[in-house]
């Protein structure tokens, strides 16, 4: 299975490694979203936006748990969700679990995919070469000289 993304030239003028997945709504349709893969993120993080869009039920936010990180230590709460990450073949990686949601709609342009969801594939992030790949099953990469 492979899983492509690509680079995105975002508001900032930076360009930075992206996917696309599907989320279901409450009501069972999809919402296609942009994640930024950010291979040094524990979770998997939705935007306030995103979460507008899904109207997922809201869990507690678990006791004792933060996220930190550069923006500092945003606001919270979790939902259950289900990423369907978009395969070359046009079907869809299933990945479900709890995810983060901030509820502030101003603290990211994106949301993010960690590695609660990229430990499930190889990772290959490659700027020169242009390169997203989310790998699992049946393929395989090497690294030749060339």
């Amino acid at each position: 299975m492979q899983i492509v993304g690509n680079w995105w030239l975002c508001d900032d003028g930076t360009t930075r490694p992206t996917l696309e997945a599907d989320v279901r709504t409450a009501d069972g349709t999809l919402v296609r979203e942009r994640f930024l893969v950010d291979s040094g993120a524990d979770h998997t993080v939705l935007s306030a936006a995103l979460q507008e869009k899904l109207r997922l039920p809201l869990q507690p936010t678990p006791v004792g748990v933060s996220l930190q990180g550069v923006g500092g230590n945003p606001s919270f709460t979790v939902v259950n969700a289900v990423l369907e990450l978009i395969r070359d073949d046009g079907g869809h990686a299933h990945i479900r679990g709890d995810f983060a949601v901030l509820t502030d709609l101003a603290a990211v342009e994106f949301s993010l995919v960690g590695r609660d969801v990229l430990d499930h594939f190889d990772l290959i992030v490659s700027r020169r070469r242009g390169a997203v790949w989310l790998l699992g099953g049946n393929h395989r990469y090497a690294v030749a000289q060339a």
